[in-house]
This record gives structure tokens, C-alpha cells and sequence, in this order.
């Protein structure tokens, strides 16, 4: 699907028009050995605007947008080392669409020890995609028409222990500007926090990064125009994917996808929240 700024520009204006309407996203459940997980178990307590992205960069909220970074919190959900998580996006609650359509971006996920609490060089990334030029979409339109799914494997040889998984979205609809030198413009940011404990007999902790700080406001993959920067080249910021078996996480080319192919998962329609 071709992306318009005219479409884009639309798509503002109508959801300015419709402040009731939610028009972003967040993590919803998590499936973990097949087995979904009730709404928002596993997962850090959302934000009041559970939707709402992140704009500034250095801020504590480009963590988890939570408003409760305590373990407690939330429960901390067995997965075996090896095995997929399937990671739910959606607007409104389980059933409504991912994410509005033309917020066109890629989509990533990193991991981190939790006796850390998010705190240090500890954040190591396990997947990401862009732009599929075959089927001329980006991760983020992907998910939207596949009901929302992300499905990630668990490095196979990741430490038992307990983890905090930090799937995120960016949306580059705006980031033709910058958050701070335009204050109403910028790449949007959606990460959220699941809280696991990773079984197996694995002996790798992977070498991490900062959070914030991971991004910097001019990277290529942040300041991105997607009307005149060809999406073929996007260059994904961040650092490497670790890939299984690569004990300094830089094992050859990291792969683009951390995704395993499956069917479209059909959208039920549901009523929407309201903004309270």
C-alpha cells in the first residue's frame, strides 16, 4: 500500500475531529506456549492514556509507558528459552485494529535482566522489521493487517531467569521533523514491558544498552522522511540483533524480522473506549 502525505495529513484531521477514537497503540496480551494470556497479565500497568505514544527521547516513559515500574505489579509469566511469544498490539482493547493505518513504521523488541529494573547498559534487542519491499508495507501496517499479531522467539541459549521484554513500535508518519526543535511533530514511540521467566539451560546474558539513550534524535531510522527517503534503505537504529549463539550479539547480519510467518487473524469489531 502506497503512503500519502495527503492520506496522512487526512488521517490527522479526521482523528483531531474524533477525540473520543483512540488512534494509537499498545500491547494488549501476550501468548506464551500457545497459550493467551487474560488482558494486560504478564504485562507492566499501562498509562492512564494506555495508548498515547512517547515523543521525547530522554524521558524515564521511553522504557515502558507504565505507570508502576515495580515487579510486583504484574505477574511474571514462565516461557521456555527457544519458544515464540506472540505479542498483541491494539488500539482499543483485544478485537479493535492494531494501529491507525497510516502510521507507517518498523517494530522491534529487546530484552532485559529484571533484577535491573530496566536500569543500565542492560537492554539487548531479539528482533526487528522494517519495510517489506515485496509487499510494499511496513511492520506496522504488517501487524495491522494480521490482527495485530508479533511473534518473537526467546533466544535459545538466554541464562534462565527472570526478564523484562520491551516490545516497541515507531511511527515515522511525522518523523520527517524533529521532537524538540518541532514540539508538535517528531517519530512516535510505543514501547511497552512484559515481565517473564525464561526457562532452559541456557548460559548467555547478552551485552546491553541504555534506555533511554538508545536513540538519538537525528539517527537516520529517527529522522526518517518517508515521502522522500527510499524505505528500502531504511537503517534500523538501535544496536545489532543479538542472534542464538552469538555470545557478543554480532553474529553475522542481523536478521529483519524476528517474526514467524503466519495466517492473518481476523479483526472482530468491538465498541471503542472513550477518553476519560
Amino acid at each position: 500500500m502506497s503512503i500519502s502525505r495527503a492520506g496522512v495529513m487526512l488521517a490527522m484531521a479526521l482523528a483531531l475531529a474524533l477525540p473520543a477514537v483512540h488512534a494509537h497503540t499498545y500491547v494488549a496480551t501476550v501468548t506464551l506456549g500457545g497459550k493467551e494470556q487474560p488482558e494486560g497479565k504478564c504485562i507492566r500497568p499501562w498509562w492512564k492514556n494506555e495508548n498515547y505514544p512517547q515523543m521525547d527521547l530522554d524521558a524515564q516513559d521511553m522504557l515502558c509507558r507504565t505507570e508502576n515500574m515495580d515487579p510486583s505489579a504484574t505477574d511474571i509469566c514462565p516461557v521456555a528459552a527457544g519458544s515464540t511469544v506472540q505479542i498483541l498490539w491494539t488500539e482499543s482493547g483485544k478485537g479493535s485494529r492494531a494501529i491507525d493505518p497510516e502510521h507507517p513504521g518498523p517494530c522491534f523488541v529487546y530484552m532485559s535482566p529484571m533484577e535491573a529494573n530496566g536500569k543500565g547498559n542492560v537492554w539487548f534487542k531479539i528482533a526487528e522489521e522494517g519495510y517489506d519491499p515485496k509487499a510494499k508495507r511496513w511492520c506496522t501496517r504488517r501487524m495491522y493487517d494480521e490482527g495485530g499479531i508479533f511473534e518473537v522467539t526467546i533466544p535459545a541459549d538466554l541464562k534462565p531467569g527472570n526478564y523484562i521484554m520491551r516490545p516497541e513500535l515507531i511511527s515515522l508518519h511525522e518523523a520527517d521533523r524533529v521532537y524538540g526543535d518541532d514540539k508538535s511533530a517528531g517519530a512516535q514511540y510505543y514501547p511497552n514491558c512484559i515481565q517473564l521467566k525464561v526457562t532452559g539451560s541456557g548460559t548467555v546474558v547478552p551485552p546491553g544498552v541504555a534506555i533511554p539513550g538508545i536513540y538519538k534524535k537525528n539517527d537516520p531510522g529517527i529522522h526518517f522522511n518517508l515521502w522522500d527517503d527510499d524505505p528500502n534503505k531504511y537503517p534500523f537504529p538501535g544496536p545489532p540483533v543479538y542472534k542464538s549463539g552469538s555470545a557478543k550479539g554480532t553474529g553475522g547480519d542481523p536478521p529483519k524480522s524476528g517474526c514467524t510467518k503466519r495466517k492473518a487473524r481476523k479483526r472482530q469489531p468491538v465498541a471503542r473506549r472513550q477518553e476519560m
